[in-house]
């Protein structure tokens, strides 16, 4: 056994001794001897799901006293129920860490605008702590909130000579159709901006080479929750390399019976080793991911990491398995790419509302064909000239974003 395995385990039976702390655990592994099992035997023990976490309420996995807790957060989807998490002051730290991973490496020169929302999520303060633990300064731009909207932040990034933004990828794509109505090009009118860092919203390479086209530097991408902190993060060659001190992830089948083939597509299973506040075990997240192993150039040895999106979101038309990752890609590769867009799942293909700026270039028969060869199903599009999917006339006051739907299902 290597001195990194040896770590790993060492890690995993420290978590094992300290999760029965929280009520969730000390019930749910009273049967188990924990003695004695180690990382190889982790699947003998039993998956975490999101209805776990929903009935044991929000002090259901605290782990330690009250007295050690520094931040309580919780993410709220779109069924409106609550995902909660705790975090001392070390796990506050110890997710700035994990966030310093990306590739934009960050200096003391640095000033970084954060446009994740401040208010329940967790996404703004691991970058708060990530620029502090780096040196950089920090311009506390919050999404979803009057007091910063899209005019603002620009006026913000160009007065203040910002280096790095860090955001959901939707706000940089709003942020630069902001910039073109009122007349500016993002790639051209921030000189100082180095790096952008998305998190919080599914995005692959189709995406971030659309929101690096948009502003002219590169995209960084990260992968995380708010029960989690930051699991994964893009080095500079474009790899999602998974923190691996930190978590061991699992891939497991649709239902979590067992594991798929490595570097295929199944349901992530992850399992904290340092999260004190609310540690997770197999935590069943309802993502689809793939991970495989990654001799990479930039020195990083953790596994690569690809995310697919939202199980929730996986669509299905007989043996053809459509995940959210599938058709952004497929979108993401129109020319030009649609400044908003929606997919409507129906009984036999999608519907797609799509709304662009430059809409005039488009062919509907050219979209409807490209997107229906890409997905491999039947395509209807409707373009769209009207507010339904992006207000303009709102881009440019004082109204405060709000969160996107981009799949919507039959019910």
């Amino acid at each position: 056994m290597t001195e990194y395995d040896r770590e790993r385990e060492r890690k995993f039976k420290d978590l094992l001794a300290r999760i029965v702390k929280s009520p969730l655990y000390k019930e749910k592994l009273s049967n188990y001897n924990l003695n004695g099992i180690g990382l190889n035997q982790i699947r003998t023990l039993p998956l975490t799901t999101k209805k776990d976490l929903r009935k044991a309420g929000a002090f259901g996995h605290l782990a330690v006293e009250m007295k050690e807790v520094a931040q309580y957060h919780e993410s709220t989807g779109t069924t409106g129920e609550h995902s909660s998490s705790w975090f001392t002051l070390q796990d506050l730290g110890t997710g700035g860490r994990q966030l310093k991973e990306c590739g934009v490496r960050l200096t003391p020169e640095d000033l970084v605008l954060i446009r994740f929302p401040y208010a329940m999520a967790l996404p703004a303060f691991l970058m708060q702590q990530a620029a502090w633990q780096s040196g950089a300064g920090i311009v506390p731009a919050s999404g979803r909130t009057v007091v910063t909207p899209y005019p603002r932040v620009l006026q913000l990034m160009e007065r203040l000579h910002v280096t790095v933004a860090a955001g959901l990828p939707r706000e940089f794509e709003l942020l630069a159709e902001t910039a073109r109505l009122i007349g500016s090009t993002p790639s051209k009118y921030f000189p100082a901006l180095r790096a952008i860092c998305v998190a919080g919203e599914l995005m692959g390479d189709k995406r971030r080479e659309h929101i690096q086209k948009l502003w002219g530097v590169p995209v960084y991408n990260m992968y995380g929750s708010t029960e989690t902190a930051n699991i994964a993060a893009m080095c500079e060659y474009g790899i999602m390399h998974i923190v691996e001190q930190d978590f061991f992830v699992e891939v497991l089948q649709e239902d979590g019976s067992g594991p798929v083939e490595q570097g295929k597509r199944g349901g992530a299973a992850i399992t904290t080793f340092s999260h004190r506040g609310s540690p997770l075990l197999r935590y069943f997240n309802e993502d689809i991911i793939s991970v495989e192993p990654a001799l990479c150039a930039c020195g990083r040895t953790g596994g690569k990491l690809v995310h697919y999106g939202r199980s929730k979101d996986r669509i299905r038309f007989g043996d053809n398995v459509l995940d959210g990752f599938d058709i952004q890609e497929a979108v993401y590769s129109l020319s030009p790419v649609p400044d908003a867009w929606k997919a409507l799942e129906q009984e036999n293909g999608l519907h797609f509302l799509l709304d662009s700026h430059d809409s005039g270039k488009w062919s509907e028969d050219a979209v409807r064909s490209h997107l229906s060869g890409k997905l491999h199903v039947p395509v209807t599009i409707e373009i769209v000239n009207d507010s339904r999917l992006l207000d303009r006339v709102e881009l440019v006051k004082y109204v405060p974003s709000t969160k996107p739907v981009y799949i919507q299902k039959l019910t």
